[in-house]
């Protein structure tokens, strides 16, 4: 059984429909990545997933059972953690204060236990340690991300949702990131990765899928992905060697 399953999910903005009956799964354990231009649906299909977009067709299962009726709290607390496209890391708090909000779906959890799991997260990622005291508004983009990814994993997901990880950081930066997703992934975390930079997605992803104005139309493993013509042509930069 997946740990995730979408069923012919159809979604709506307004009048716009942002997706087209689409059908897709994560299994246990595993990486998968949802390629696509901008505007192809792909953060509308993490929204549906997290709770914050009502399906209109279809039906989202989470081990097994359907939660495209429940809200985004309820999800957060069957362990869906979406960290979203742009960060959204509240400014006025320290950078420990930001990890330690993470954890708010877990209710009943000693004070003292949620210190020792922030520090854990300075482990993952250690270029963050030093600012632990310091507000989140001072950090660099790229540590920004750092912090969004780390209060993500405070909510000890099942599932971790991200949705752009590498939008708007130097090609270093992006590295350093996609390193710290394969760790977390060791960790048994599955994971569901939105992402523009195709080459970074499928180099750490077990399967992938392409999603083109809000219909899925490509699926397959890396090397398969890597190996179409279209998807090549559209979101890797042409021909290669």
């Amino acid at each position: 059984m997946a740990l995730l399953e979408l069923r012919g999910i159809s979604s709506h903005y307004g009048n716009v429909q942002a997706l087209k009956g689409v059908s897709l799964h994560v299994n246990e354990g595993e990486l998968v990545t949802l390629l696509g231009a901008n505007g192809a649906g792909k953060s509308t299909t993490l929204k549906t997933i997290s709770g914050l977009i009502v399906p209109t067709e279809g039906e989202v299962l989470f081990e097994g059972k359907p939660i495209h009726r429940a809200g985004p709290e309820a999800i957060a607390r069957l362990g869906i953690s979406h960290v979203p496209e742009g960060r959204r890391i509240f400014p006025g708090l320290t950078v420990r204060e930001n990890i330690l909000l993470g954890a708010s779906n877990r209710k009943g959890v000693p004070r003292k236990q949620l210190e020792k799991e922030a520090d854990e997260k300075f482990e993952i990622f250690p270029e963050i340690r030093r600012f632990e005291n310091a507000l989140g508004w001072t950090l660099s983009g790229g540590q920004q991300q750092m912090l969004a990814v780390a209060r993500g994993l405070m909510a000890e997901p099942k599932l971790l949702l991200l949705d752009e990880p590498s939008l708007g950081l130097a090609p270093l930066i992006v590295q350093n990131l996609f390193a710290t997703i394969r760790d977390i992934r060791k960790r048994g975390v599955t994971i569901l990765l939105v992402e523009q930079n195709a080459n970074m997605a499928l180099s750490v992803a077990d399967r992938g899928y392409v999603l083109e104005t809000g219909t899925l139309t490509v699926e397959g493993t890396p090397k398969e992905l890597l190996g179409n013509e279209q998807v090549r042509a559209a979101y890797l930069g042409g021909h290669h060697g």
